[in-house]
């Protein structure tokens, strides 16, 4: 990534489940050019984190920001942190530096306001889902003043821990209920599965690795099949079998309309 261009150093402001799954997958990705950098309020915590992935320093002050010359700050912190977080990085100079944020609900126009003394910041907000603790997140981007190469450096930066799309900021809520919380629904799912199946003789480690892998093997069938869902499931569904027995009572239960009700509750809410 270098190609002769300084490094860039990218500082993670809190570490939790999430800045730390983010940080472990770039680690391990090991970009040229990158360096990382973390800032916790439970310095320990953060400590723990340099000490399992390495590659990592730890900003044990704000204030050494600009010391490190950072220039790339994600922001991970809980929504009820962010004002106060704010209020400290404006005493810093944080001209020309690229703000990334994964505050959940916090528009761009809203992290422009709180940044509205700094001059020249690019911004960048950003939803990941659980799933980048094994380097498979869906995560889109949307920008304000973030010029290509911004755009390009963050894109490179999150495709360490899985799958990145970017997508106007009018699709966020609805992206996070279509990614965001669906792994919370899948488990779900595959929980009441392997329940039904640990209930009818299998024990839980047969019944989490044959649905473990019928479901996944469902999903790459879904990609690289030329197919509809909906000619799919037709398929399967053979008149007199015992898929479309149970076809029969998803349909007469509304289980399409079950999953859109939780999708709109989270969009909603989101």
């Amino acid at each position: 990534m270098n190609n002769g261009v300084k490094m860039k150093r990218v500082l993670f402001i809190g570490l939790g489940h999430m800045g730390g799954s983010l940080v472990s997958g770039i680690a391990k990705k090991a970009i040229p050019g990158v360096e990382l950098y973390g800032f916790n309020k439970d310095v320990e915590q953060a400590e723990n984190l340099a000490k399992k992935i390495g590659n990592f320093k730890i900003l044990k002050n704000l204030q050494d920001l600009e010391k490190a010359a950072i220039d790339v700050i994600v922001i991970g912190v809980r929504p009820i942190d962010f004002n106060e977080l704010a209020e400290e990085l404006n005493q810093y100079n944080l001209a020309n530096k690229t703000i990334i944020s994964m505050v959940n609900a916090l528009t761009l126009d809203k992290m422009d306001s709180a940044f509205a003394k700094q001059k020249d910041l690019s911004l960048i907000r950003m939803m990941p889902n659980m799933n980048a603790s094994i380097q498979e997140s869906v995560t889109a981007l949307t920008s304000k003043n973030a010029s290509e190469a911004q755009m390009n450096f963050a894109k490179e930066l999150f495709q360490a821990c899985g799958f990145v799309t970017e997508i106007p900021e009018s699709k966020f809520a609805t992206f996070a209920a279509i990614a965001g919380c669906l792994p919370s629904y899948v488990f779900t799912f595959y929980q009441a599965i392997v329940q039904y199946a640990e209930e009818h003789g299998f024990n839980h480690h047969e019944a989490m690795e044959i649905v473990g892998a019928a479901i996944t093997g469902s999903v790459h069938n879904a990609e690289q099949n030329t197919n509809s869902l909906a000619t799919m499931i037709k398929q399967i569904c053979v008149p007199n079998g015992s898929t479309i027995e149970g076809q029969k009572v998803l349909e007469a239960n509304d289980f399409d309309g079950i999953i859109k009700k939780a999708l709109k509750a989270a969009n909603d809410k989101a």
